[in-house]
């Protein structure tokens, strides 16, 4: 399937993981690039997760020198178990565009724990400015899990899953895949292998325990034409659980 027939629509009726990816690396020809991502537990302000393009070589296992292609867009993580009653988390991410503006970039990810749909997130960022970093900030409720769900979950490594799909206009231009293992000893998540994981974070629609999501995003950019473009100051955003 090619990555231009491929639309959101479609993503949100998967009900279970891809078997490969639906787009090459080279379908981001604007130039996307994550740089950092955080995650902290929003009520304790513990660090669940911390990542930068920095210090991703010292988290990961392998050089990406001697990756495939999709070896580069897949990523192992390992968190604490308690990340999963974790009510509501703060993210933080930032971003690059390269040379072209970006227009209705919107990210949608899910969740599988053996090929059983678990979480499904839809944020959209609007639009960005060309040649810009971009910061994003946001605060909002994670789907509650059953418990019994949890423990299952727990008890088998890497048999949750997600697929994480990157949309500019409504064309898929980026496709990247994790796999979970959730450990009973409480510590800062670690990736095992890959890149740094791109996740945005962030809404404004009403969640099913009934928080409303908060975000707000900043944007820098070098001095050019484009620098009088204005920025949105809010971006919509929302998540659901499908259980």
């Amino acid at each position: 399937m090619s990555n231009k027939m491929v639309s959101p629509e479609d993503v949100l009726r998967f009900k279970a993981p891809t078997k490969g990816f639906l787009c090459p690396l080279s379908a981001n020809k604007f130039g996307i690039e994550f740089l950092s991502f955080k995650i902290k537990d929003y009520d304790t302000k513990r660090t669940i997760f911390d990542v930068s393009r920095d210090n991703a070589a010292s988290v990961a296992t392998a050089s990406l020198a001697n990756l495939s292609e999709d070896s580069y867009r897949k990523i192992k993580y390992n968190f604490s178990e308690d990340v999963l009653r974790t009510p509501t988390i703060s993210t933080t991410l930032t971003f690059s565009v390269g040379d072209y503006e970006v227009e209705d970039f919107r990210m949608i990810e899910r969740h599988y724990f053996r090929d059983q749909l678990v979480k499904s997130y839809d944020f959209t960022f609007g639009f960005c400015i060309p040649c810009s970093t971009n910061t994003w900030e946001a605060v909002y409720a994670v789907p509650l899990l059953d418990e019994a769900l949890i423990e299952e979950m727990v008890e088998h490594p890497y048999e949750t899953r997600s697929d994480s799909f990157y949309f500019v206009n409504g064309e898929l231009v980026m496709h990247n895949k994790a796999e979970y293992n959730y450990c009973s000893e409480p510590a800062e998540a670690k990736p095992t292998a890959g890149a740094p994981k791109a996740g945005a974070k962030a809404g404004s629609k009403q969640a099913k325990t009934g928080m409303r999501y908060a975000a707000k995003m900043s944007s820098t950019a070098a001095p050019s034409k484009n620098e009088a473009r204005a920025i949105p100051a809010e971006a919509k955003a929302g998540a659901k659980a499908a259980f």
